[in-house]
């Protein structure tokens, strides 16, 4: 009997021991994990200062292009002003030229169409053969 407590008290011992060093190793996964994340952070972190100092070097730049951007602006006018010249392109001498070509197209669609009524039917006419004179 004294044999047998020992080996439940050597199963109780193993145990504990099993249980404690996982528990210990669940820990160190943790700090593993929160060192990971300090590190991860402090990257971000200085990948963010690089980009904010960049920003300030490009920024000149950058207001100068927009400024001239806007300075080029399109104005209401210069629209009107071609719009105008685009109408008057169809609308003037050039629209006469249109409405010159649409006649000409009717009469030749007028002529094409009268090209197309069929021909009376040809009879065909057989002529007979010359009778020879017997009597001459």
């Amino acid at each position: 009997m004294a044999n047998l407590l020992n080996q439940v008290e050597t199963i109780y011992n193993v145990a504990k021991e099993t249980a404690k060093t996982s528990i210990t190793a669940g820990f160190g996964v943790y700090g593993t994990i929160i060192d990971e994340a300090s590190k991860s952070s402090d990257k971000a972190t200085q990948l963010f200062e690089s980009l904010v100092e960049r920003g300030a070097q490009v920024e000149p730049q950058v207001k100068e292009q927009v400024s001239a951007l806007l300075g080029k602006r399109i104005s209401l006018e210069s629209i009107e002003t071609k719009a105008q010249s685009i109408t008057g392109r169809f609308t003037g001498v050039q629209g006469q030229k249109l409405n010159e070509v649409e006649s000409k197209i009717d009469l030749l669609a007028t002529m094409i169409s009268e090209l197309k009524t069929e021909p009376a039917k040809v009879q065909k006419v057989i002529k007979a053969p010359a009778k020879a004179t017997a009597e001459a």
